[in-house]
């Protein structure tokens, strides 16, 4: 049976028989928590299961009536739960809030009856943006766009004004992909981007960014969650002359790698680089060269081989760089590991 369609609201009477409920354990879960964690966007899931067969209304006045002064007012209502997580998959019907005051007396309420009992957790809703909503959200970009300056800004976009009462976060994948659908048709003589604060943990959606923005040449990630260089790798293919990874999860030394994937880079993490420090790359240095750099900068055999491949195997300019990234505090410790040969 089709699930009915999802609303912002709480329309119908809606009947749904939950074949699962029936294994949900009626008594209180063991290592539950005890309080509910803040969400990173705001918004909450809320999960009702039901032994019997109740309509959607009947049961969100009596939510009402136990969270009274609150107001409740559920977003994305559909029949059935969530498939994104197992335990959210066999509920009577779910909804979302976006305010902690609500989800956390939701959370606490927990059982209406021995027979009707809440879930509630901080997932991110599962949506798919109708008409409405990419219209919504294509106001928003096109209020923070400079064309003077081809520039976008979208710090924090999940607290964009415009979209109040909407979920539109760009660590959903669904929706960055709906933004830089935006992004290519609106204005693909974009250059500069921000996309700080808003939990990125991946940028899958940017796969073949550089055929739908070619003059991006400006990215600005700063205070995400990206834990690995090889997820920017998506990006490799963009003229970055400016790249701002900054308050992320990254790696020590990982501006060594960003340096071999954008060797053209004229400023890291605000940092303007000495000209010319990553144009020239891949090239094979002697084994002896790299033996003496290693033994000249206290660098292990793989780091003093990529500073040589930097610097085209000239030593001496190798050296000179060496200073200035150790200057710039662009070098790890881990940089300085015991050799072994």
């Amino acid at each position: 049976m089709a699930s009915t369609p999802r609303h912002s609201g709480s329309e119908g009477p809606l009947c749904h028989s939950t074949p699962k409920s029936e294994e949900v354990e009626e008594s209180e879960r063991v290592g539950q928590v005890t309080s509910l964690p803040v969400s990173t966007h705001g918004w909450y899931r809320v999960l009702v299961f039901s032994k019997d067969h109740l309509g959607v209304n009947r049961v969100l006045r009596s939510i009402r009536r136990k969270i009274t002064p609150l107001m409740l007012k559920p977003h994305y209502l559909h029949s059935g739960g969530e498939f994104d997580a197992a335990e959210d998959a066999g509920a009577l019907f779910t909804f979302y809030v976006n305010g902690y005051a609500v989800a956390s007396a939701l959370f606490r309420l927990d059982r209406l009856n021995s027979r009707l009992w809440l879930r509630v957790n901080h997932r991110m809703p599962v949506i798919q943006y109708d008409a409405a909503h990419k219209r919504a959200l294509k106001q928003a970009i096109m209020a923070r766009y400079d064309p003077r300056k081809r520039s976008l800004d979208l710090t924090l976009f999940h607290y964009d004004g415009i979209l109040q009462g909407m979920f539109f976060a760009l660590a959903n994948p669904h929706c960055m992909s709906s933004v830089l659908g935006i992004l290519a048709r609106e204005m693909p003589e974009l250059e500069h981007l921000w996309l700080d604060r808003n939990h990125l943990s991946h940028l899958q959606p940017f796969w073949h960014v550089e055929r739908r923005l070619p003059r991006l040449q400006s990215i600005s990630l700063e205070n995400n969650d990206l834990n690995s260089v090889a997820l920017l790798r998506v990006l490799q293919f963009l003229p970055l002359v400016e790249l701002n990874l900054r308050r992320n999860l990254l790696p020590p030394g990982y501006e060594i790698d960003v340096l071999y994937m954008w060797p053209r880079l004229q400023k890291l993490n605000e940092v303007i680089l000495p000209a010319g420090i990553g144009i020239h790359l891949r090239c094979h240095c002697a084994p002896v060269l790299i033996q003496k750099v290693s033994q000249e900068t206290g660098m292990n055999w793989e780091w003093s081989s990529k500073f040589l491949e930097l610097n085209n195997c000239n030593y001496a300019q190798t050296i000179s760089s060496f200073h200035r990234m150790l200057n710039l505090g662009y070098i790890s410790h881990k940089g300085f590991f015991k050799n072994c040969y």
